[in-house]
C-alpha cells in the first residue's frame, strides 16, 4: 500500500472529472477518504490552511535561510592621496545579453509548485475558466467542458481567486511558494562594521574607495576572517548565535 505522500500526489494529477468519481466511490480505501476530504477543503473553502498543508506534503517545506550579518573591518587611509592601479584588469565585454530560459513545465509531472508558478503568469482570466469548469463538473448530470482542469490546477486556482480578494494569508503562501520565505537575520555586534586609521601608507590599494570625509578606505578581507574564525570557535560566539535565533523564532 502506498504512503500517504505519494498517494496524495497521484490524486493531484486526476482529472476533476476522475477525482469527482472516486470522491463517490463508496469502496474507497480510508487513505482516499482522507485525502479526497483535503482537497474538498483546498478548493470549496477559504481555509488557507488547508492549501499550506498540501503543499508542504506535496512538495516539502519550505526551507527557512539564516541570514547572519557580521561586521566588516575597514581601513582608512588617511594619509593617502591616490589608489593603487590594478595590473591586468579586464575590460567588461558587451553584448552579454542574459536570455530568457524557455518553461521545462511539463503538465503531466508538475507538482503543486510548479502549477503555481505556471500559472501566475498567465491571463488571470484562467483564474475563472478552471473554476468555472470545476463547477460544471460537479453538475448533475455535469455539463461539457473544452478541458478537464487537473485536481492540482483547481487548488492553485482557488488559491489564486483569494489573492485577488486580498487575503493576506493567501498572499503570504503564495510569495513564500514562488520566492521562498523572507530569511532570519542575526546582527552580531549590532551589525556595525569597524574602521581602523592608517597613517602610513600614502597610497590607497586598488579595491579602495573615497568616503565622503575625502578619506580613502578599503575592507579588509583578511582582519574579517580572522574575526569570523575566532567567533566561530568559541563558546561566547555559539551562544550569541543561539540567542539571535531563538529571538527570531
Amino acid at each position: 500500500m502506498a504512503n500517504l505522500k505519494t498517494r496524495f500526489e497521484e490524486l493531484i494529477h486526476l482529472e476533476w472529472g476522475e477525482f469527482l468519481k472516486l470522491e463517490q466511490d463508496k469502496s474507497s480505501s480510508v487513505d482516499d477518504v482522507v485525502l479526497c476530504s483535503l482537497i474538498r477543503a483546498c478548493t470549496d473553502t477559504d481555509d488557507i490552511s488547508a492549501i499550506r498543508l498540501a503543499f508542504d506534503r506535496i512538495d516539502g517545506l519550505l526551507e527557512t535561510l539564516i541570514e547572519i550579518k557580521v561586521p566588516k573591518f575597514y581601513t582608512r587611509y588617511v594619509k593617502a592621496k591616490d589608489i593603487a592601479i590594478e595590473a591586468g584588469s579586464k575590460q567588461l565585454s558587451a553584448g552579454n545579453d542574459v536570455k530568457e530560459e524557455p518553461s521545462k513545465y511539463d503538465p503531466a509531472t508538475a507538482k503543486l509548485r510548479e502549477t503555481l508558478k505556471e500559472m501566475r503568469g498567465l491571463p488571470r482570466d484562467v483564474i475563472r475558466v478552471v473554476l468555472l469548469y470545476k463547477k460544471r463538473l460537479e453538475r448533475d448530470p455535469p455539463m461539457p467542458v473544452e478541458t478537464q482542469p487537473k485536481v492540482k490546477a483547481v487548488i492553485c486556482a482557488n488559491l489564486l481567486k483569494h489573492v485577488t480578494k486580498g487575503r493576506f494569508q493567501a498572499i503570504e503562501l503564495v510569495f513564500n511558494q514562488i520566492d521562498g520565505k523572507l530569511p532570519k537575520a542575526i546582527n552580531l555586534l549590532g551589525g556595525e562594521d569597524v574602521y581602523i586609521d592608517d597613517y602610513t601608507t600614502l597610497t590607497a590599494p586598488a579595491n579602495a574607495e573615497l568616503g565622503e570625509d575625502g578619506v580613502y578606505y578599503a575592507e579588509n578581507q583578511l582582519v574579517t576572517n580572522i574575526w569570523l574564525r575566532g567567533f566561530a570557535q568559541s563558546a561566547k560566539g555559539l551562544e550569541i548565535l543561539a540567542e539571535g535565533l531563538e529571538d527570531n523564532d
